[in-house]
């Protein structure tokens, strides 16, 4: 019991600790996650992104060294349950796609996070019911709680003023990146058309105002031929994509996908990129470039079907 009790901690621990540094390097899904949930006002939402950076990441030290196990253990599955419990409820209300937890290193649906999160609760719940003796002295304890709580606030740190200045993340762990190539398992119904020629791939919402706007621009881009063909991808159901598609009387395929895959290739929408020959050579998120704009305007005039 006692090499259970250690396996436990560390393997949970572990998961904190490599999802929280994740968090901290590559902030922007992690902060478009808490402002989707609503719970702060939107001036708070970078300041909770922080804090909640900085507890995962001191938790997951904490765990691995077992630091007050008599207070950790119970701790931690205190507040797996109030993560279940956001979750299912963030997800079953439409305010999110996915728990957020993983910050896209996996992609794993709702259902599969709270089963995660059970067994998370299970190991915390043996290592818990199995005491083995404190691997560190009090005072040691303390020292590495401190420590820790320092590393992990300068990682943070560094990374969001890095963020701040230079607009982007220390580390980019988004997979819809300029010059690299598109994968087609992204959108299964056009495997081979994507790779071909010059395409423009748009992931849309409906009920979006911003990509309401973009859907007259689209539907004129989609029927010039000089022109790249557009292919849209909407995380709803086959039936709610034909009653988007119908309403909206759009001429181009509207392809309907997985909220999860949406969610991995997506932070906000609408999101668009541009292919040459199946690479990724630009990347929009919420506004279409001017240049491409202009390439279109002399036909926006003209009533589109």
């Amino acid at each position: 019991m006692y090499l259970i009790s250690l396996i436990s901690s560390l393997v949970v621990g572990s998961v904190f600790l490599v999802t929280g540094v994740v968090k901290a390097v590559a902030p922007t899904r992690f902060i478009i996650h808490i402002s989707q949930l609503q719970l702060f006002p939107q001036k708070v939402n970078i300041g909770a992104a922080i804090a909640f950076t900085l507890i995962e990441c001191v938790l997951g030290i904490a765990l691995i060294l077992r630091l007050f196990p008599q207070w950790l253990f119970i701790g931690t599955i205190v507040l797996l349950l109030l993560l279940s419990g956001l979750t299912y409820w963030s997800t079953s209300t439409k305010r999110t796609d996915d728990c957020g937890c993983y910050n896209g290193l996996i992609d794993i649906s709702p259902k599969q996070s709270l089963l995660l999160n059970a067994l998370y609760i299970t190991l915390m719940g043996l290592a818990w019911f199995y005491p083995v003796a404190d691997i560190l002295t009090v005072s040691q304890q303390v020292t590495a709680l401190l420590i820790s709580l320092a590393t992990s606030s300068l990682l943070t740190a560094v990374s969001y003023i890095y963020y701040w200045k230079k607009k982007k993340p220390i580390l980019d762990l988004e997979p819809l990146k300029v010059n690299r190539s598109w994968q087609p398992q992204w959108i299964k119904e056009y495997p081979e058309s994507l790779t071909t020629g010059e395409k423009l791939v748009v992931f849309l919402m409906p009920g979006c105002p911003t990509c309401k706007n973009w859907l007259k621009v689209l539907k004129v881009v989609h029927q010039r031929t000089d022109l790249p063909d557009v292919v849209a991808g909407v995380p709803q159901t086959s039936e709610q994509v034909e009653e988007f598609v119908q309403s909206n009387n759009i001429n181009f395929p509207v392809v309907a996908m997985s909220p999860t895959v949406v969610a991995h290739l997506t932070n906000a929408f609408p999101t668009a990129v541009l292919l040459e020959e199946g690479i990724i050579r630009e990347k929009w998120l919420g506004v279409m470039p001017l240049t491409f704009v202009k390439r279109v305007k002399p036909s926006l005039s003209v009533p589109s079907s």
